[in-house]
């Protein structure tokens, strides 16, 4: 599956999968009116879709082997913010009743921080491990007026801190080889949005600008595996 994307769908409850060439395939269809939010592929080579029903709000998180058998691994109460896993293979996922789920490789869920950790009405969304396993998450709280979004820090052991602050609506995070975080930022109040990098010591700068309409533009990323 190298130099290979897989993209959840929204709306349309579906697993695309796109070559390097950029030759198209569909992996799995879901049943259901679905709102992708976030593939994660596991060590073993499973991938991960999490999905919210538009009707209840209640996130799933489906699991799709490499041969195309698809399961529930399980859910989360309330919406979602995106999914990834650490190195012991333990599944993160963001709920929007302002909790982190922590599920283990058999599916066993437990509370990794819950409301406590966001403010007001912030939320967390694109969860991302860096190379010591510190989980760094984005709170998205809405566009101004609403106040400014941040990302947060949580050590293994969920110790938290604030690594970065004035953002808006923070929701797709990566790490590069470098241990660099990138972010996409959706700015609510100019056409398009951009991609900001932190560097580890949390000073940023605004790596590129993406056109568009208002209130659009990215909202994920990733890294290509390279040799």
């Amino acid at each position: 599956m190298a130099n290979t994307t897989f993209d959840g769908t929204t709306f349309q409850a579906s697993i695309v999968k796109i070559t390097s060439r950029g030759t198209e395939s569909t992996v799995a269809m879901l049943s259901g009116n679905l709102f992708g939010e976030g593939v994660a592929f596991d060590q073993s080579g499973n991938l991960f879709f999490m999905a919210v029903d538009q009707i209840n709000l209640v996130g799933t998180i489906y699991k799709i082997t490499p041969d195309g058998v698809i399961s529930t691994f399980g859910n989360v109460t309330s919406g979602g913010g995106g999914i990834a896993f650490d190195s012991a293979g333990n599944l993160f996922a963001g709920s929007g009743d302002q909790i982190i789920y922590k599920f283990t490789p058999d599916g066993a869920r437990s509370v990794f921080v819950g409301p406590s950790a966001f403010t007001d009405d912030a939320q967390p969304a694109g969860p991302a491990f860096d190379s010591l396993g510190n989980l760094f998450v984005g709170t998205e709280s809405g566009c101004p007026p609403a106040e400014p979004d941040s990302i947060l820090k949580f050590t293994p052991d969920g110790v938290e801190t604030t690594f970065a602050t004035d953002l808006t609506l923070p929701r797709g995070l990566a790490f590069d080889r470098s241990g660099n975080l990138f972010v996409t930022e959706l700015l609510c109040d100019t056409a398009g949005s951009d991609i900001l990098e932190f560097r580890p010591d949390g000073t940023r700068r605004v790596f590129a600008v993406v056109s568009g309409q208002t209130n659009s533009g990215p909202e994920f990323l990733a890294f290509q595996r390279g040799p």
